[in-house]
């Protein structure tokens, strides 16, 4: 079980492969949420149930998923990786029926000291994917993750992208495309208005590239105003789009340029190239896109406050918003061609 975050649920995938192909004999059940099935697609073994949590709210909802659930089954063992409410109750009723019940540490007493204004404590932790396989090892599958990349784009996420492609009139790819995803769940985690305009026009100039820009249908607006009159640069948002479209649009990118959220964790999991931008959070708390937890991490060094928070989800103490403010865009200028090997226009 895994419901949410999505970047939470797409760091599965590691985990996942990494147990199918160790055990090609058991047959593994992800329950999370419908709109994530894409990052599991093709993958041995894995049946994912998606779900809709609207539908099964409070106790007797969970009792209703529990018994459309025994239907699919039996299951041997029970695999908590979200520990939460709605799962810890969940796993208490195969619990009572005799069946083995295994449950993430997610190291929230770790974490805390890392976050704290005094006394802070910021030692590397577990990433995310370590985290789920040492859940798979307690439950008597031990593995190790494999190579990348670790999501498969299906043909539905292809069609997708060849048609917004055809839809903004590009035919070939002639220059360097770069992603930029400039917002996040919580807005401390965002770099502020300003640097992200001043970045786009930056990267045009130094790379002649053409750009585009991930962002929600709520978040359009602001998408409008970083676009500016900038030729070749392109809005990826949409009803109709949804995360197939996003990965296949991924998946034809040089490097994807984000804060600390789902997007680069995404581009990371298709093996490709990202600049993840953290301020206020910390890749030391377990979050830093998988595969690339040095290169693809833009970051402030020994700035004391640092982090103030796991999730983005507070205020900044300090007022002056310095772990993000003293980000450049040159800096990620530079990063992009350390990563690509890029010194002169494409």
């Amino acid at each position: 079980m895994r419901f949410s975050a999505m970047g939470d649920v797409a760091l599965l995938a590691p985990a996942l492969i990494a147990i199918s192909a160790n055990y090609p004999n058991v047959q593994i059940t992800l329950v999370t949420r419908g709109n994530f099935t894409p990052f599991f697609y093709n993958m041995p073994n894995v049946n994912v149930i998606g779900i809709n949590l609207k539908k099964y709210k409070g106790i007797i909802g969970i009792w209703k998923f529990y018994k459309e659930l025994e239907k699919l089954g039996p299951y041997d063992k029970i695999i908590d990786l979200h520990s939460s409410l709605r799962s810890h109750v969940f796993s208490l009723i195969y619990k009572l029926r005799g069946i083995p019940t295994f449950t993430i540490n997610k190291g929230r007493k770790e974490k805390k000291e890392q976050v704290r204004q005094k006394n802070k404590i910021l030692k590397n932790l577990p990433h995310t994917v370590e985290r789920y396989l040492k859940v798979f090892e307690k439950a008597g599958f031990p593995a190790v993750t494999r190579r990348g990349p670790w999501i498969n784009v299906d043909p539905d996420s292809k069609i997708f992208a060849q048609e917004y492609f055809k839809k903004i009139g590009l035919k070939k790819k002639e220059t360097l495309w770069v992603g930029f995803a400039p917002f996040a769940g919580h807005k401390l985690k965002e770099w502020p208005m300003y640097k992200s305009i001043n970045l786009v026009k930056l990267i045009q100039t130094e790379f002649n590239a053409c750009i585009f820009l991930f962002g929600s249908n709520e978040e359009r607006k602001k998408l409008k105003v970083i676009q500016g009159e900038l030729e070749n640069c392109f809005i990826v948002s949409g009803d109709k789009m949804g995360i197939r479209g996003e990965l296949g649009i991924m998946e034809k990118l040089d490097l994807l340029i984000g804060m600390d959220s789902s997007n680069i964790h995404l581009m990371a999991l298709l093996k490709k190239p990202v600049i993840g931008i953290f301020g206020t959070t910390h890749p030391y708390s377990g979050f830093a896109p998988y595969g690339q937890e040095d290169s693809g991490v833009l970051q402030i060094q020994n700035l004391p406050c640092r982090p103030c928070s796991i999730y983005g989800n507070t205020t900044c103490y300090r007022k002056d918003f310095a772990c993000m403010e003293m980000i450049d865009p040159t800096d990620v200028i530079k990063r992009i061609r350390v990563i690509l090997n890029v010194n002169t226009l494409w």
